[in-house]
């Protein structure tokens, strides 16, 4: 059998990313070694990236390596066909042995044979499969009566209730009623809700159990307020573009209206309709799609505080996630149409994270009237006795609906009665209090 030739490019022919000479046809599009590369590495290192010019450089050979996003979105653009990477055999570079048996070699990128990557899509059918089950357990237990919460790594250590929903009774506040402009009571039943549905949700995924507790905290702490605005707006009854609405029927404006709002906080709503709900809804992002974009964001082996030893564990599972999503989008839509969409939806990842930063940028500036403390300058003492006292005298000139976590429990401030509650679920976000939101 004669082995295949690699297909050529004509003399002359341009790289049809960056207009530099074309040295071979690379993953289905004449290319140049250099967006080759850059189109490879990215894909399979996950990696996302932001432009600061509305996503409209100019991207040509003295120019593609200034905007990122821009070149990785120019790559899509052109046909470059991801999936060829999954049977790539030079995926850091060319080996030695690569280069000595290139001349015997029968692979051709832009060829590759469907039939011999079946196995491996049982194995990402398999994936979507138990993602899609795990949410549909999570939107059931969503409805349902939590019991009290134990402190966070009690929580995490105990059996998951997303096994125990037939002893679960449903909860009626939760059930659509009307529509109805939301309290804060209503963002912050909310919040914690989703928060502890994020702690039970987590425990589903093997390897995230294998973890040490020190690296589990550090996903959770990472990523369970990244959880909580990715169910807000896409479980949101569509309203339109300018309202988020809570499965209750509780909504908020795009111009918050003032019973949530927080002076001195940036409003982030209308960055969350614009940079998430929006685009999901334009993505007809379907539930396993929306499953495993999770997942990918979850294992992130950057998140702080994640020990070196794990981070090539945390990224393979990450990876398995980004293949699963892959195949599950180019399989429903085929390889241009799917890759521009598998593009786009991990593109998202940079602006999601962005309103994450300002909404933590929110809670450090939050302050008593006249500076005269921070909320979060007290999470790390040690005699919740002592504060709670302290905690009293400051809250009494003026504060309200603001609270800080001390030892085991949350201190929630409601007009002039000073609470103890059990809103532990803050405490994985290390120094900030999420349920505010503004």
């Amino acid at each position: 059998m004669q082995p295949r030739q690699r297909r050529k490019v004509p003399e002359g022919e341009l790289c049809a990313v960056c207009s530099d000479r074309a040295t071979g046809y690379h993953y289905g599009t004449p290319s140049c070694n250099g967006c080759k590369t850059f189109f490879r590495r990215t894909i399979v290192s996950g990696h996302t990236f932001v432009c600061q010019y509305q996503g409209n450089c100019d991207v040509n050979k003295n120019v593609r390596c200034a905007c990122r996003h821009c070149r990785f979105n120019k790559c899509l653009a052109v046909g470059m066909d991801a999936r060829a990477i999954q049977n790539d055999r030079d995926r850091i570079g060319p080996t030695k042995k690569f280069r000595m048996d290139k001349r015997n070699s029968s692979g051709d990128e832009d060829q590759l044979s469907v039939a011999s990557s079946s196995p491996q899509r049982n194995g990402e059918d398999k994936v979507i499969e138990q993602l899609l089950g795990v949410e549909q357990m999570c939107n059931t237990l969503r409805g349902c009566i939590l019991e009290d919460s134990k402190n966070v790594k009690e929580t995490l250590s105990s059996p998951c209730l997303l096994y125990r929903l037939s002893q679960l009774e449903p909860d009626p506040s939760t059930v659509f009623q009307n529509l109805h402009p939301a309290a804060m009571q209503d963002i912050k039943a909310w919040n914690i809700r989703e928060l502890r549905l994020c702690l039970e949700w987590v425990k589903t995924f093997e390897e995230f159990i294998k973890l040490r507790e020190a690296d589990q905290m550090a996903l959770v702490r990472n990523f369970a307020f990244t959880f909580n605005i990715l169910n807000r707006v896409y479980y949101s009854a569509d309203y339109g573009p300018d309202k988020i609405v809570y499965p209750s029927g509780a909504f908020i404006l795009r111009q918050a209206q003032e019973s949530v709002k927080i002076p001195g906080c940036r409003s982030i709503y209308h960055r969350q309709m614009d940079e998430i709900m929006v685009p999901f809804r334009k993505l007809e992002v379907s539930i396993q799609e929306f499953a495993a974009f999770k997942a990918i964001l979850l294992f992130n082996p950057d998140a702080a505080d994640l020990s070196q030893d794990v981070k090539t564990d945390v990224a393979n599972e990450r990876t398995k996630y980004l293949t699963a999503l892959y195949y599950l989008i180019t399989s429903k839509y085929g390889i241009h149409s799917g890759v521009q969409k598998y593009g786009q939806l991990l593109m998202m990842a940079p602006s999601i994270q962005n309103i994450i930063d300002q909404n933590e940028e929110n809670m450090q500036v939050m302050e008593v009237f006249e500076h005269i403390w921070r909320i979060d300058s007290f999470f790390n003492c040690s005699s919740p006795h002592f504060h709670y006292q302290e905690l009293r005298g400051h809250l009494q000139r003026g504060i309200n609906d603001i609270s800080a976590y001390y030892g085991t429990e949350l201190f929630v401030y409601f007009g002039t009665t000073l609470v103890r509650s059990h809103f532990w679920q803050f405490k994985i976000l290390g120094l900030t209090s999420y349920f505010i939101t503004v």
